[in-house]
């Protein structure tokens, strides 16, 4: 197999605790910054180009990014007094002592894969002292991917270095990953056939069959789970909600199966950025965010924090102003030329006034996009645990969790820097299912109170790691923990979530938006928005992409003379070119795909 990185640039833009328990590669070319002077100051305002962005995660932080290198005069507004969105970090509040910082919180551990493009670019460009490529030095390699079993089953580890070549020949390709599942997951031959055969279905599908018939059909009902073996439906169904926080049973099987190919490429180091599993070396706001606000302050961008956007106001067929309201309750108006709405689907929907919609009816369709639930919990401990350099799944955990041991990462020592002395690892957990029963209580994780979600989650982890005479996690060993603050108790039955994520379900795509709307100075920028370039699911990511094509909408819309945002386009094999060509006319013929019998 060719071990050449290719890369496609697209230059325009598309249509109390253990006791309480009890009970990549080269950069990109560099950006010379083309709205800014040498010394990096913004160049002079010019009419027509004031933007008010709405949002401070990843997607808005990126519009204002790009915008502001243009020399473009940009408000951020967000309703939170942070920046960062769901990759904030969240200190929890009176843990630090004697000088110490909190201990930091986050909503989940972040993951910076190989098949990332855009996001990388970005954190080459902001700033960090001592590095020579900005925060992007602040990422280390997570060598090792072990899926943790239950009931006495042997762990699953899985190096984070390529596989090896081979050969892209169809056929190969599915002895090589059949072999591969019969090796690493013990799936019985014919499961593991089938499996790869799926997968090389999704790879070798044109782009035609991939919306026209795998974005209708459900992942579980694709794989063909019904009937198959206990372990075939969790790691090759359940691993979907592992990975990348889809429910199988819902989940276009169009958007899982690429996520799936852009994995196996990336173990292949086939078009990838660098390593395929990357961690920051120190909380994510400490080591991205946090810089990042920083230097765009200093490219001129102004931030408005704890301003919440309340509507829009349309005028003459374009957005004249908005409303937001300020800490103390005040509504603020805002005036601008252009106008970004870069929050979740959940908070956008609710923007669109009867007015909104008339004008732009597309817009409609986003009120049958659903979300899903993937909060982190984090556990402090008085001695680390380090089960393995890199992240462990628990494919048989009724809650699909995913965790890391943080402090093995951090380039700072984790006692002296954080907490009050005592507390030596944080132990990050995401909880991906929220609906399945767990095995202390028997209750779906959104039925639990936050103490008996604390339980459970160290529970079901003991569950996997702890074996006769390797006691991984102990009672004593912990400290405390701090559940995501966006789970919240309302008195009622089941928890509130103040940040749910978009989830893929099949069809989905056509309720999903583009970045331009027929608005001519609105624009959308969320991972909710349609990714045409690299990964489709919600993600670092597909925020950054879609704040990439807002900034690159924007500038066609003022008529900038300066060059575009660049994006990436996926990698995708010149030697499965024939195959989906193939696939393509027999899609056209109404003929099924040649590998699905």
């Amino acid at each position: 197999m060719s071990s050449t990185v290719r890369r496609r640039s697209v230059l325009g833009y598309g249509a109390g605790a253990a006791g309480a328990l009890a009970a990549g590669g080269p950069a990109t070319a560099a950006h010379a910054a083309p709205g800014a002077s040498p010394q990096g100051s913004p160049r002079r305002r010019r009419a027509g180009r004031r933007v008010a962005v709405f949002g401070a995660g990843p997607a808005g932080l990126t519009v204002a990014h790009e915008l502001a290198e243009r020399g473009f005069e940009v408000t951020v507004y967000e309703r939170r007094n942070v920046l960062g969105g769901k990759a904030r970090s969240i200190p929890v509040p009176g843990t630090g002592t004697k000088g110490r910082r909190d201990l930091p919180g986050e909503h989940g551990h972040r993951g910076v894969f190989g098949f990332y493009h855009n996001l990388p670019d970005t954190l080459r460009r902001i700033p960090f002292r001592g590095n020579a490529h900005g925060v992007h030095d602040n990422l280390v390699r997570a060598a090792w991917v072990q899926f943790a079993r239950t009931s006495g089953r042997q762990a699953i580890d899985i190096p984070g270095t390529p596989l090896g070549p081979g050969t892209l020949d169809p056929e190969a390709v599915i002895q090589l990953l059949a072999g591969l599942a019969e090796e690493v997951f013990h799936l019985p031959p014919w499961e593991a056939a089938l499996g790869a055969r799926k997968l090389v279905i999704l790879m070798t599908s044109g782009k035609e069959r991939r919306f026209g018939q795998w974005e209708y059909e459900n992942w579980w009902k694709f794989i063909e789970a019904e009937g198959k073996s206990a372990d075939y439906r969790r790691l090759l169904g359940g691993g979907v909600q592992v990975i990348q926080a889809l429910k199988p049973t819902s989940a276009s099987a169009r958007t899982c199966g690429q996520g799936g190919e852009a994995i196996v490429w990336d173990l292949l180091q086939l078009g990838s950025d660098g390593p395929n599993n990357r961690v920051f070396n120190a909380p994510t706001s400490e080591a991205w965010i946090d810089p990042w606000g920083e230097h765009l302050r200093s490219l001129g961008v102004t931030f408005q924090t704890g301003h919440s956007v309340e509507s829009l106001v349309l005028s003459g067929g374009r957005i004249s102003g908005a409303m937001t309201r300020d800490p103390g309750g005040r509504t603020v108006p805002v005036d601008a030329d252009h106008y970004v709405v870069a929050v979740p689907v959940d908070r956008a929907v609710r923007l669109w006034s009867p007015e909104l919609l008339a004008a732009e009816p597309r817009l409609k369709a986003t009120k049958k996009l659903n979300t899903t639930w993937s909060q982190g919990i984090q556990y402090y401990l008085t001695h680390p645990v380090h089960v393995v350099p890199g992240h462990v799944a628990y494919p048989d955990s009724p809650w699909s969790l995913v965790s890391v041991s943080q402090s093995q990462f951090w380039h700072e020592e984790f006692t002296t820097t954080w907490g009050d002395g005592d507390t030596r690892d944080s132990f990050s957990v995401v909880i991906s299912n929220w609906d399945e029963p767990g095995v202390l209580y028997g209750k779906p994780a959104r039925r639990c109170t936050p103490r008996q979600i604390a339980a459970e989650v160290w529970a079901q982890m003991k569950q996997a790691l702890n074996r006769p005479g390797l006691a991984r996690l102990t009672d004593d060993n912990l400290r405390t923990w701090f559940l995501d603050p966006a789970i919240t108790q309302t008195g009622g039955a089941e928890l509130a979530n103040e940040e749910p994520y978009l989830l893929n379900d099949a069809g989905s795509w056509d309720h999903r938006p583009d970045t331009t709307t027929a608005i001519p100075n609105l624009f959308l920028a969320a991972d909710y928005v349609r990714q045409y370039s690299n990964v489709d699911f919600s993600s670092m990511e597909a925020a950054n992409e879609a704040g990439r094509r807002a900034a690159n909408a924007i500038l066609d819309a003022a008529g900038a003379t300066e060059p575009k945002a660049q994006l990436f386009a996926r990698y995708e094999p010149e030697e499965l070119d024939a195959a989906k060509r193939l696939d393509t006319d027999r899609y056209r013929r109404g003929l099924p795909h040649v590998l699905d019998f």
